[in-house]
């Protein structure tokens, strides 16, 4: 279960320990997946724009970490 400090001290390490890919460099951004998963993934592996841009980002290992699922519970 976790409380809503532990799920912002979580989020804030993910962004600290991983703020660019390590793949490309491109920044990262914690996204909400839906069904209350955050992740962090690399902004420019979502946004690609393009085929061959498409391509690249599904093949290569690009950063998609979960940081917290939240329907694990928050306490209030």
């Amino acid at each position: 279960m976790f409380d809503r400090a532990r799920a912002l001290e979580l989020i804030e390490r993910a962004i600290d320990d991983h703020p660019y890919c390590p793949i490309c460099g491109s920044s990262t951004e914690v996204v909400d997946e839906g069904g209350g998963r955050l992740v962090l993934r690399c902004r420019d592996a979502a946004e690609a724009d393009g085929i061959l841009a498409r391509i690249g980002a599904a093949l290569l290992p690009h950063l998609h970490d979960r940081i917290v699922d939240l329907h694990e519970g928050i306490a209030a």
